[in-house]
């Protein structure tokens, strides 16, 4: 008998602590979130490059672009301290300080209160990106921040960290700099040229454009540097065959804005009627053959316009 009421004791005191526990966790939960938790939060969040967080403490979800970048920045925050939270009725504005890039500096935000809890207002830091090329206007219309390809007219927000901005079209145009955003935006100035292998990709482009250009046809394609003198022998042209023994060899100019290429070798086969209304081919042999034109980087592509 005792036993048994010792083990009934027992149970009892089991049940009792967890209904004690239930009500401290309801008690909890049912507080009012404080605009400090909520700013320390999106510090800790800032800090480990946490952009799920950040989305927690957000009415909308962060933009493409700005999620992008920070998940592949090169360092976040280290360190985060609160300064001063100055709130006035259901908006407070939080002043912090923490370690970016080896240095301590200002970090500012504001948070408004709904229904119990302190929310992130969209006041992202925006930054804008110039580019020139070789010190002069230019550069493409695009660059790498992290893994987010970003337009040059673009305002971007950032979140506080520490960025690396590439050139674009990558493995075209070279040149990197880095982006440190804390508490404002800034506008970063990044200057480019061609990468080393920039020719080499451009000439397989022109390549597989001429390719098309040499594809049998009806006529003489346009805008291709083709020019046979089928006209001189024969009256109506029925056909045309093309075969490549080298093609011109492709040469960036120095400012990136156009090209030339020369010095390809293109055999061509006409066939047609010839005055006399009989059938027959003609082969021409061009050992000058050569195109030109402008070139314009574009996201992450080089375009090539021949004239």
């Amino acid at each position: 008998m005792k036993r048994g009421a010792v083990v009934g004791i027992v149970v009892g005191a089991v049940a009792v602590v967890a209904v004690v526990v239930g009500a401290a966790v309801w008690w909890s939960s049912a507080q009012p979130q404080t605009v400090d938790a909520a700013a320390r939060e999106y510090l800790r969040a800032l800090e480990e490059g946490d952009a799920a967080a950040i989305e927690s403490l957000r009415d909308a979800p962060l933009d493409d672009v700005t999620r992008s970048a920070f998940a592949s920045a090169d360092a976040y925050i280290v360190d985060p301290r609160i300064a001063r939270v100055d709130e006035d009725a259901a908006r407070a504005a939080v002043t912090a300080d923490a370690e970016i890039a080896g240095e301590r500096r200002k970090i500012s935000f504001a948070l408004e209160e709904a229904e119990g809890e302190w929310r992130l207002t969209d006041d992202i830091p925006v930054v804008r990106i110039e580019t020139a090329f070789g010190g002069s206007p230019g550069g493409g219309d695009s660059v790498w921040i992290g893994d987010a390809l970003v337009g040059t007219a673009d305002d971007v927000g950032l979140l506080p960290a520490v960025y690396t901005v590439r050139a674009a079209p990558r493995g075209i145009l070279a040149g990197e700099v880095r982006a440190i955003v804390a508490e404002t935006g800034a506008t970063v100035e990044l200057d480019t040229s061609l990468a080393a292998d920039a020719a080499s990709l451009a000439q397989e482009q022109l390549d597989a454009y001429l390719d098309g250009c040499t594809a049998p046809a009806a006529a003489v394609p346009d805008n291709c540097g083709i020019r046979v003198p089928w006209a001189a022998d024969l009256a109506s042209l029925e056909r045309i065959a093309f075969r490549v023994e080298q093609y011109p060899a492709l040469r960036l100019a120095d400012d990136g804005a156009s090209f030339e290429a020369t010095g390809g070798i293109l055999v061509a086969t006409a066939t047609g009627q010839t005055r006399g209304g009989e059938l027959a081919s003609f082969t021409y042999r061009a050992e000058d053959w050569a195109v030109r034109g402008a070139v314009r980087f574009t996201g992450d592509e080089m375009v090539l316009s021949v004239d």
